[in-house]
């Protein structure tokens, strides 16, 4: 399996802070990413997700991603030794690919993600690496002057869907603050069910990292 460039492993550790979970901006229980699927009646959402889904498609097979520039990243501590993410309260997240190259943009663009998230498989290994599935996409922008840290004294606001023309037809939710990463973090589950909403960061249904 590909693996992230040195420079982005490098960022990443870097990002990375001693907290072993998200701080999120309020807490999962009541985020309000907890928006199921049958709850977006609008079309702007449908074409949205259709249009994300048609983009992430071919991605099922990990190949393809590694075939188009993604990396898994691996980062630890934040991350487990082989790249898996989870949270023992929360729920699971799994494997993030990456390529790194709009991860310092202080933007994001809604068929571009800054990683596609597969959820790792129950069952064995095979050859010693986790069999996984494709399940959301994850968007992600680091703390930065223009999006400062909820403890920083210039922070005003989380950023929010609206923010971004390419999402803008999405729900206007806000991301999660996250000091394990150094960044806020917005995930879409388009390819897994997650109980508490497509639009929640972790998920219960998703086995933890082993």
């Amino acid at each position: 399996m590909k693996t992230t460039s040195t420079l982005l492993v490098s960022l990443a550790i870097g990002l990375a802070a001693c907290a072993d979970s998200p701080t999120p901006t309020a807490s999962h229980a009541s985020h309000a990413g907890g928006v199921m699927l049958s709850d977006l009646a609008r079309a702007g959402d449908a074409q949205s997700l259709a249009a994300l889904k048609q983009f992430t498609a071919k991605f099922h097979d990990v190949d393809v991603a590694t075939g188009a520039g993604y990396g898994l990243l691996k980062a630890p501590p934040a991350t487990a030794q082989d790249g898996c993410i989870s949270d023992p309260n929360a729920g699971g997240m799994g494997y993030h690919y990456t390529r790194g190259d709009n991860l310092a943009d202080n933007t994001i663009d809604l068929l571009n993600p800054e990683f596609l998230v597969y959820a790792p498989k129950n069952g064995p290994r095979q050859d010693g690496v986790a069999r996984t599935r494709l399940a959301a996409v994850e968007y992600f922008l680091p703390f930065t002057p223009v999006w400062p840290g909820p403890t920083d004294p210039t922070f005003t606001h989380a950023p929010s869907l609206h923010e971004f023309a390419s999402t803008s037809d999405l729900p206007d939710l806000p991301f999660t603050a996250t000091a394990r990463f150094g960044g806020w973090m917005f995930h879409i589950w388009l390819w897994e069910n997650n109980p508490a909403g497509m639009f929640e960061n972790f998920n219960t249904s998703v086995v933890l990292c082993q």
